[in-house]
């Protein structure tokens, strides 16, 4: 294993600052991100309370600095732990330590940045609308295409984290490393291709979309510049997602508790059921269970709220989290060090939390009681419907431009109007100037030749759906609220 095959400073376009070391062009990825508009809107982008006025409750944003510091932390500690066995130098690392650790920060500052307004809901009215709509548009032009499936396949598999690369690559034109990138490619599968099944080797790398059609290039010139096979993850991308996993999982439960959904009495003792029910779970070990692990965390937070005179709940999840959070942390480090070789080589088909040991079975029993308390209560669920209603009818209003003929929509955007089509050319105007000016560069080629074909005029339409679906898809909670009534007349 040699760390100088990952950590590269290459860019699909060269720096105008010549002759950086590794860790100073991982200095300059976390400045072109944290100064980027992509990051400044995910403070007001659900993490789960849509539209929540309350600052204490997580957006996008403190949810991603949160996962930033859990990463930093299990990063460091892998160090730690490699440095203690005398490995640093063998292994290409001696030099780039403070790049690895900035690498993965930054990967874990910018793993949200892809998710539409609404969160999982909005992915969901992208995709339905896919799926029914731009199905039969390229149905009605473009059925005898070869590539017709392959691209209706990709429109309709929105997904946050391809989405993301598409946002950092193509739409901010950030030009971050390939190596910066890669943290972020969770999932090695395109989004013009089938989900496998769960006895297939890559089934966890595979099981979402990591990048879509537009961004195929772009993903196989990092495979190959980073020695990345086909199907594999890049190393440091699992501590990306353990970072991640680790935060959200108490993360939403603390939310509940602020928002009232949840007392502290009900989620103490959702905890002690839930744990205990895995003792039906023949895939759980016996022992972990009754080991008692979460039980005990959980045992030592009751007895600090009842202890605690002013903010009780509070003195609760204070306790849970910091436990969890140092405890899941070494864990993980643990594990990428335990299987350092299949990591390497991006070939562990799980995440560093997985495994059925009493580290996973917390974060297990946090989701469960998330699934079973939080995500389906009512307030949830309401505003998740108004989410989902508000995404959806911004693509309905929007349809009419998917639906114009190659030669209109051609004219429309050369002449900036279309008088033949006014609700088409006010629509085509409320489009984000940037993401025009993406879609103009994607079809430039085909809008100069004189004679496009009708795999042209597929590819032209699939440019300009993309250009929607990336305008939409970009707004923040809010906005999209906000832009949805003004175009309805509804308040």
């Amino acid at each position: 294993m040699n760390y100088n095959q990952k950590l590269k400073t290459i860019r699909a376009r060269s720096s105008s600052i010549q002759g950086r070391c590794f860790n100073e062009e991982m200095e300059s990825d976390r400045g072109r991100a944290i100064n980027s508009a992509a990051v400044r809107r995910l403070q007001q982008k659900t993490q789960v309370f849509p539209l929540e006025t309350n600052a204490a409750v997580r957006s996008r944003l403190t949810h991603s600095l949160e996962v930033q510091q859990v990463g930093r932390y299990i990063s460091k500690t892998v160090l730690k732990k490699l440095a203690q066995q005398e490995q640093l130098e063998n292994l290409g690392l001696a030099e780039n330590i403070d790049g690895f650790v900035s690498a993965i920060e930054v990967a874990c500052l910018l793993h949200d940045i892809g998710n539409p307004a609404f969160g999982h809901f909005g992915e969901e009215a992208i995709n339905l609308w896919g799926n029914k709509t731009l199905t039969e548009v390229f149905k009605t032009n473009f059925s005898d295409e070869p590539d017709y499936n392959k691209l209706v396949k990709d429109l309709s598999n929105f997904e946050g984290n391809a989405q993301a690369i598409r946002l950092l690559h193509n739409l901010q034109s950030l030009n971050l490393t390939y190596t910066q990138l890669a943290c972020l490619l969770k999932y090695t599968r395109g989004a013009y291709e089938d989900k496998p099944k769960k006895k297939d080797t890559f089934y966890y790398r595979k099981k979402k979309p990591g990048f879509y059609f537009s961004e195929q290039k772009l993903f196989e010139d990092i495979q190959k510049e980073l020695s990345i096979k086909d199907g594999c993850r890049f190393p440091l991308t699992y501590i990306m997602e353990a970072a991640d996993d680790i935060s959200y999982c108490i993360a939403d439960l603390d939310d509940a508790v602020d928002k009232g959904i949840l007392t502290v009495d009900q989620l103490h003792n959702e905890i002690s059921k839930t744990w205990n029910n895995f003792k039906e779970d023949p895939d759980v070990k016996s022992d972990v269970v009754e080991g008692g692990y979460l039980l005990k965390i959980a045992k030592k937070a009751y007895k600090n709220y009842l202890n605690e005179d002013h903010n009780k709940e509070h003195a609760y999840i204070l306790t849970l989290r910091t436990t969890l959070v140092n405890d899941l942390s070494k864990y993980a480090a643990k594990r990428f060090i335990d299987n350092h070789e299949q990591i390497f080589h991006g070939e562990l088909d799980e995440s560093l939390l997985d495994g059925s040991d009493e580290y996973n079975l917390a974060t297990e029993t946090f989701r469960k009681i998330a699934v079973n308390n939080v995500f389906n209560h009512r307030e949830v669920e309401n505003l998740e419907l108004k989410g989902f209603a508000v995404i959806s009818g911004l693509l309905n209003i929007y349809t009419p431009l998917v639906e114009l003929t190659y030669n209109k929509f051609k004219d429309l955007v050369e002449d900036n109007t279309l008088k033949s089509h006014p609700i088409e050319t006010r629509l085509y105007h409320k489009l984000s100037s940037k993401h025009k000016g993406r879609y103009k560069e994607d079809i430039k080629e085909i809008f100069s030749n004189g004679s496009p074909s009708n795999n042209d005029k597929m590819m032209e339409l699939y440019a300009r759906t993309r250009l929607l679906i990336d305008y939409i898809s970009g707004m923040t909670d809010q906005f999209a609220l906000e832009e949805f009534q003004n175009l309805t007349a509804i308040k």
